[in-house]
């Protein structure tokens, strides 16, 4: 356990999730859409070694934005696929707790049509899906909701969460690996020992 995080039952209630990185694999839709578009066969995942893909891939920024636009409207953003385990772990943490997503995607509707697609046994008043528009925004959301515990893949979020005593959880990616103090989880099998 890392400083400052109490046994894994009190983090139940007190915790929201972000999405692209944690519940959906955005990265391995990138991948395939670099494909299909643009017949660059070259990307693997362990390439996204940087939370901003302009920083660690060989592409022009151009078909990078490109990419990344296709992502987050419809219908690529319902193509997105869970990661292994997120589903069956968040269905059952779900009938305990409602479930808030907070995500920096500008546009609320098809990502939050995504999540209610994967969670569609749980009623739609028992998921909330927020979109921030900005990373740093996140915090604020955090606060007004109350919540303690947040997990995310971006590293840059979980230190401005950390210095405003909120703890952030770590959904490990190939792009957070630098060191920082901050819980670790390796997939939704470990987040589901901590949940429950």
């Amino acid at each position: 356990m890392t400083k400052g995080l109490p046994a894994p039952s009190a983090v139940s209630g007190h915790i929201a999730f972000d999405i692209d990185g944690v519940f959906g694999n955005v990265m391995a839709l990138f991948i395939r859409l670099a494909r299909e578009y643009y017949r660059i066969d070259s990307l693997r995942y362990e390439d996204i070694t940087r939370y901003y893909l302009y920083d660690c891939l060989d592409l022009a920024p151009e078909i990078i934005d490109a990419l990344i636009e296709k992502i987050l409207d419809y219908p690529h953003a319902l193509e997105m696929v869970p990661f292994d385990q997120a589903v069956p772990v968040l269905r059952r943490y779900g009938r305990i707790q409602p479930l808030t997503f907070i995500t920096a995607r500008t546009k609320a509707e098809p990502i939050t049509d995504w999540v209610q697609r994967h969670l569609s046994d749980l009623a739609p008043e028992r998921i909330r899906v927020i979109a921030t528009g900005e990373h740093d925004r996140k915090l604020e959301v955090l606060r007004d909701l109350g919540f303690r515990y947040y997990v995310d893949d971006h590293l840059d979020t979980c230190h401005l969460l950390y210095r405003n005593d909120i703890i952030p959880i770590v959904y490990e990616q190939p792009w957070n690996q630098e060191p920082h103090p901050y819980l670790r989880v390796r997939g939704w099998e470990e987040l589901g020992n901590l949940l429950f």
